[in-house]
This record gives C-alpha cells, sequence and structure tokens, in this order.
C-alpha cells in the first residue's frame, strides 16, 4: 500500500471518461497533488503549468496522442516519470515509447496491483533523483563555502599548505609531514566504502590522469574526529611532479546521506523494513536457499477487526497501537529475522533458517505476546498469522500467495491463531 503522498505531483490523461473517473479516484487516494487532462493537447498545456514529478498517460487519445505527447514532455524534462496506459501490444509501438524514455508499461484493462506497484516505484525512483540533486547542492555548497584543506605535494613529502590544512592536522603530525617521514595518505582510515593506500605514495596519480574524477576518504583530525573527504587534484603546468590537492570536507553530508538511506528503507510510522527493502532480503534469501539447499520461513499477520478499532478511537490511536504492537514484536525476533510493513495493519516476517515448525512456534509466540501486551485506550487486540516454508523452485509470489491463504484461513477460523501452509 502506497501511503499518501504529499511532496509527488501526478498528471493524468484519460481520454474515455469511465477509465479515467476510476484510476483518478485510486490516484487521489494516495497522490495529494493530481491533475487530470482528457487529451494530449490539453496534458501538455498542464505540463507546462504544473510541472509533475510523473505522468501518466493513455496513448491513443485525440489532438495529440500519447507517444506525441511524450515526445514533447521529454524535450522538456528528462528526468519526469512515464508511466504508459494502452491497449497496445505490438514491438513497434514498445520499441518507439522506450525510444521516448517511457519508464512502465500498463495494459488494459487495468490490474490495480501492477500500477500500484509501477506508481510506488516512479515515486522512489522520483524522490531518489530529487534527493541526488540535493546531495548535488550540498556538495557545491560546501565547496563554494567551507574551508577546505589545500595542500602541495609532491610523491615524497608535504611542500606547502593552508592553515586549515595545519589546524586539523595539528603541530605534531604537521612536523612528521614537512620532515617527509609521513605522508598525507598514511593518515587515511581503513574503512569499508573509503580509499585506503597505506605507504603507497603514488596514491594521487590516478587524480591527474583523470582516471578517477575523486577519491573519497576518511581522516582523524588531531582532536580525535573523524572526518569524510572527497580529494580531487591537479598538476601544475611546469612542475608535473608538484600537485594541488584539494580536500572538501562532506561530513556533514555522508551523514545525511546515511540517514536518507535509512529512511528510504524504513516505514516511517512503525520503523519497520518497507515492502521495497523487505523484497530486496527476500529476493536474496531465495537465492542462498537455492544455492545452499537452505530453507526458511514467511509469516504473514495482521491485527484483527484493526478498522474498528480506527473508527472506534480515531487513526492517531490506530497508529499509537500499531507503533506499540512493532516495538513488542522487534524485541522478541532475532537479529537475522527480517520484519517489514507489508501495507496497512498487514505485517510480514522473513525467518532464515527455520522450518514452518519453527515458524508455527515463532508465530504462536508472537500471537500470545500481542494478545498480552495493553494498548492505550484501547487494552487488548489480537493477530492472525499465516505461516509458509520455502520449497525448492518457489517464487516469492507463490510464497506470500501460501502466506495469505493461511492468514485468510486463520481468519476463517476465528481469528487469534496460526495456520501453517501445508
Amino acid at each position: 500500500m502506497i501511503a499518501v503522498q504529499t511532496n509527488v505531483k501526478v498528471l493524468y490523461v484519460e481520454d474515455e471518461p469511465g477509465a479515467r473517473d476510476m484510476l483518478t479516484r485510486l490516484l487521489k487516494r494516495r497522490i495529494r497533488d493530481v491533475k487530470v487532462a482528457k487529451n494530449g493537447q490539453e496534458a501538455l498545456e498542464l505540463f507546462m503549468a504544473f510541472r509533475p514529478d510523473i505522468v501518466i498517460t493513455d496513448i491513443k487519445m485525440p489532438f495529440l496522442n500519447g507517444l506525441e505527447l511524450i515526445r514533447h514532455i521529454r524535450a522538456i524534462d528528462e528526468h519526469v516519470q512515464i508511466i504508459i496506459t494502452t491497449a497496445y501490444d505490438d514491438n513497434d509501438f514498445f520499441i518507439r515509447a522506450i525510444e521516448y524514455g517511457v519508464n512502465h508499461f500498463i495494459l488494459k484493462p487495468i490490474d490495480h496491483e501492477k500500477f500500484l506497484q509501477s506508481l510506488q516505484h516512479s515515486i522512489y525512483q522520483r524522490q531518489l533523483e530529487l534527493e541526488l540533486e540535493k546531495q548535488k547542492q550540498y556538495t557545491r555548497t560546501i565547496i563554494d563555502f567551507q574551508e577546505n584543506l589545500i595542500c602541495i605535494l609532491n610523491e615524497e613529502r608535504l611542500l606547502d599548505c593552508n592553515l586549515s590544512f595545519q589546524r586539523f592536522f595539528g603541530k605534531e603530525q604537521m612536523e612528521q609531514l614537512r620532515a617527509g617521514r609521513t605522508h598525507v595518505c598514511d593518515y587515511f582510515l581503513h574503512e569499508p566504502g573509503y580509499f585506503y593506500m597505506k605507504g603507497e605514495r603514488r596514491w594521487i596519480r590516478p587524480l591527474i590522469d583523470r582516471t578517477i574524477p575523486f577519491l573519497k576518504v576518511k581522516l582523524m583530525c588531531n582532536r580525535g574526529e573523524e572526518h569524510v573527504f572527497l580529494v580531487k587534484a591537479t598538476s601544475f603546468p611546469d612542475e608535473q611532479e608538484s600537485y594541488l590537492v584539494v580536500f572538501t570536507d562532506i561530513t556533514a553530508l555522508e551523514e545525511e546521506s546515511k540517514r536518507n538511506e535509512f529512511l528510504a528503507t524504513k516505514d516511517p510510522l512503525t520503523k519497520t523494513f518497507n515492502r521495497l527493502k523487505f523484497d530486496e532480503f527476500f529476493t536474496r534469501e531465495i537465492q542462498r536457499a537455492k544455492r545452499y539447499k537452505h530453507t526458511f520461513s514467511i509469516i504473514l499477520f495482521d491485527i484483527d477487526h484493526f478498522k474498528k478499532v480506527n473508527d472506534t478511537y480515531g487513526h492517531d490511536v490506530g497508529d499509537a497501537v500499531l507503533v506499540r504492537m512493532c516495538e513488542a514484536i522487534s524485541n522478541r525476533l532475532r537479529d537475522c529475522d527480517i520484519f517489514a510493513r507489508w501495507g496497512g495493519e498487514e505485517f510480514i516476517i522473513l525467518a532464515p533458517a527455520t522450518s514452518r515448525t519453527g515458524a508455527y512456534r515463532l508465530a504462536e509466540s508472537l500471537r500470545h505476546l500481542v494478545e498480552t501486551v495493553h494498548f492505550p485506550k484501547v487494552g487488548h487486540i489480537t493477530c492472525s498469522f499465516g505461516v509458509c516454508e520455502y520449497e525448492q523452485g518457489m517464487t516469492k509470489e507463490q510464497m506470500v500467495k501460501r502466506a495469505d491463504e493461511a492468514l485468510y484461513e486463520a481468519k476463517r477460523e476465528g481469528r487469534n491463531r496460526v495456520v501453517v501452509n501445508e
């Protein structure tokens, strides 16, 4: 399920009234800012004024057909996400659409689940692009305004440097550098994701040769604080053995990037993994199970009569119930278990190296746990669980379907129980 998007703008184009009304309602339940056009010409005018993040368009339309509309849009904006809804099913059409940079194809009649998956992917891609652009702006700001560490090096020693460089390394390390007893690369910290080349003083050469545009390194200043830098270098025109090296501090940007990476993988309310990240773990676990003949299980569950909680106490209380329940369950799970929000009040757990018997025991313990937790205002709630163990050759979709069938059976048998798909 897509949470309501307040920072995404969507333009939807469809000339057929019935299809337009149906999909418009679906969109407006999930996207706050939606504009609708009845034909290609109207859509192009709206695009110019509205500048949406995502365009969803039919192909066969009066005045200006969908492919012509897309061609005009791509001339204006290369990054906008484009989803086509069409009854066409021929290779020439798809080749032309791909040439125009279409991101997703949805064949009519529209499968709402597939459509929402495509929409979610487009939202995610657009947000990544915006975040990347934001980070680029941060980098430019840092380069323009921060006091960079600037030094002149040859392959043997430090020749000169600015005050920021001296303050960063401190008196003792500066003496070592100036005397040639140490080199700048000797202070690079050896950590994954950062450039490291201990004792190799030709580390600048790839920057000078333009083999790579920059290096990302981590250094510790004389006060014991770790900083991350982007390193660029150039040689002097008449002195090919001397290099001007600039260290641009991107520590704040790196921390922001890691925070954004965290947010991109988590459900903002419950802090469990989101569906997109869970799918990555799920794919990896199936590949591992195929390769090593291991087994694992998934547990799909939801809260019984949760709509009644929202209707009786309001969505704020309902949200508090979700948060409290997820905290309790997270504390009970193993470190290797993957816990994610599947949608609404429905959640999923991936339990590595766990048979259906072990998964049943885990689900039963969680069922009992939830049943005993006291929730403010609401009191007590219950959950129903469906369990499926991986069998060789199964796909993700098949596992989820079986777990969902087991969950449905648990509901049908009276709720607050665990059912294992056999």
